[in-house]
């Protein structure tokens, strides 16, 4: 794992070891003023201290410290807390030379250098529980960059399952013949997922995985395990693809577009409801709260002037009322939530009492990459650019603090990855 393994030591005290030994009066002077031999604890003994390690970092050197640290110690510990994440810096996905990922890590105020060759020429469009979500080509797969495990996922080209979701204001007969005759995806189709999330760790049987395509499906999903797909609804045959982002909460999908409008998914009563819109601009993120609350964030700030613009952050929260009514409402308290907010409507809320959080606690919103977009004089078009920095806004008081300083500035376009959180995990 790159720079990540390659610190020695562990942080925090261990509790001393003295083992009685007899010492020969003839032994020379270094043997006889070596210290215990670290290697000889007691299984049990390793097994009680391991489980008092929170820090996945300092886990990880624990076990790289010896074979017998590492054999009485967990490869899947359960104890661990969740970590705060770290934010992946972007990078030419198209390049298939380079597999070296930069993340910045939250907790250690660094960057870690990883070798991921698995990620080369594939896109990121989701990270979910400490995996990542690839597509490449016409694979999608999960992978932990931090374990190497890796999870396939169900081939295009089998004939998908169908919910039978048909659009809104659409003829059935119609809609039925259009899905029927553009289900199967040949293995010359070429598309993208633009999105993917999980429902939980894939390591679970009952993980779902949900994916956003620019083809003929639009909403899928499957279980782990499944050979098939599932889809939730087809693309319309005129229309232009309106969603921004999409959310898993309580059994069902949520789903917001350009327009603001957000559509909520049963998946066990096959059907869906429109709910009124918040706000009509592409920069939202739909989010479930650690408590299942349904959270839009979206940014209404923007300056400009005559060769730049630059988009400022200002950010606002609705929720979606839990008293039956379709209804969102601003809210300023988000209770124990901590919210990510990367690049591409990538998004996660953690637990603020699940967090070793440094001095900030919840009520928080975590984002980087302002928006910058400069007038090519040369070209005559726009270049867009992501300006990389991690600041902390407050929701209560709106205060914003930078907490990492310049990460860098990174060029936005369709050979670039998009930032994104992960929260590194062992499971």
């Amino acid at each position: 794992m790159g720079e990540y393994l390659s610190k020695s030591g562990v942080s925090g005290a261990i509790p001393q070891y003295s083992s009685r030994r007899e010492i020969n009066p003839k032994t020379n002077n270094n043997t006889a003023t070596m210290g215990p031999d670290w290697s000889l604890l007691p299984p049990e003994l390793l097994e009680i201290i391991a489980g008092k390690v929170t820090s996945l970092g300092d886990y990880i050197r624990f076990r790289a410290v010896c074979h017998p640290w590492r054999s009485a110690s967990s490869p899947r510990p359960r104890h661990l807390p969740v970590q705060l994440p770290w934010l992946l810096l972007p990078y030419r996905f198209d390049s298939v030379d380079d597999s070296i990922r930069l993340f910045y890590d939250l907790s250690a105020s660094k960057i870690h250098k990883l070798d991921l060759p698995e990620t080369r020429g594939a896109t990121i469009c989701g990270s979910y529980h400490g995996w990542l979500i690839l597509h490449n080509g016409q694979v999608t797969s999960l992978f932990n960059p931090i374990t190497r495990d890796t999870v396939s996922l169900p081939p295009y080209t089998a004939p998908p399952s169908n919910l039978g979701i048909a659009p809104f204001d659409y003829d059935m007969d119609d809609f039925e013949l259009w899905h029927d005759t553009n289900s199967a995806m040949s293995p010359a189709d070429t598309f993208f997922v633009k999105k993917a999330i999980l429902t939980s760790s894939p390591l679970d049987a009952s993980c779902m995985v949900f994916v956003h395509l620019d083809l003929c499906w639009e909403l899928a999903f499957c279980k782990i395990g499944d050979e098939r797909w599932t889809v939730i609804e087809f693309a319309l045959s005129w229309g232009v693809d309106m969603r921004v982002d999409f959310s898993y909460s309580k059994g069902f999908l949520y789903n917001v577009d350009r327009l603001g409008q957000v559509t909520k998914y049963n998946l066990i009563n096959p059907s869906k409801m429109l709910f009124v819109g918040i706000v009509s601009n592409n920069d939202k993120y739909l989010v479930q709260g650690v408590d299942g609350d349904v959270l839009v964030i979206y940014n209404s700030g923007r300056t400009s002037d005559d060769e730049v613009v630059e988009r400022e952050i200002q950010y606002k929260v609705y929720k979606l009322g839990n008293d039956g009514k379709p209804e969102w409402i601003e809210v300023t308290d988000v209770g124990q939530n901590v919210l990510f907010l990367g690049g591409g409507g990538h998004a996660l809320s953690l637990s603020s009492s699940n967090l070793q959080l440094p001095d900030w606690g919840a009520k928080c919103l975590c984002y980087d990459s302002k928006k910058l977009e400069y007038w090519n004089k040369q070209l005559g078009y726009w270049d867009s650019w992501f300006k990389t920095n991690i600041e902390l806004g407050r929701l209560d008081d709106g205060t914003v603090t930078d907490i990492s300083g310049n990460l860098g500035l990174f060029q936005m376009n369709r050979h670039w990855q998009k930032s994104l959180w992960l929260t590194p995990s062992l499971l």
